[in-house]
């Protein structure tokens, strides 16, 4: 079994909604006030508002719009393949398990590092020491994708494949 990790969070920080850091933002702007009172007021770290204000732009500051394009919080940093690509790699692998060519999990991992080269797609540097992705990025593709069910892959009979076949019906 791999060895999972479970990080559990402890704080609410990164969790502030966009609405309420936009309406902080515009009392420090229009309203003239402090950035650590308005982070007070609103219970925003000072250093989180600080940041905001240097990405926002007028338009959605000054505008009547109540939600901001401007992205607040954490961002899924270690994720290497972007969400559609992913879902490129799990229909492969249900198309490869559908033509009875089960993959294990390392020949998973194998094909995933060897598609992020071929996509020329930032990966860790474990990655190219071991030619295959880490069991970690594994763990965590699976927890994604429940609907995937990864183990070692029994061969199939000839005799049984076969009777699947159309033209073995005489």
């Amino acid at each position: 079994m791999l060895n999972m990790r479970n990080r559990k969070r402890t704080t609410e920080r990164g969790k502030t909604p966009a609405h309420i850091m936009l309406r902080a933002a515009r009392e420090v702007k229009l309203n003239n006030k402090s950035i650590r009172g308005a982070g007070t007021d609103y219970d925003i770290p000072e250093r989180t508002l600080r940041r905001f204000l240097q990405k926002v732009t007028d338009e959605e500051l000054y505008g009547t719009n109540e939600l901001p394009t401007t992205a607040v919080g954490y961002i899924k940093n270690r994720q290497v393949f972007s969400d559609d690509q992913e879902k490129q790699l799990e229909e492969y692998i249900l198309k490869a398990a559908d033509v009875y060519f089960g993959l294990s999990p390392k020949q998973i991992r194998t094909f995933a590092y060897e598609w992020a080269v071929s996509l020329k797609i930032k990966f860790p540097d474990s990655w190219n020491t071991n030619k295959c992705a880490g069991q970690d990025w594994f763990t965590y593709f699976i927890k994604r994708h429940a609907g995937l069910s990864i183990r070692t892959p029994e061969a199939t009979s000839l005799a049984r494949a076969s009777g699947f076949n159309k033209h073995s019906e005489t």
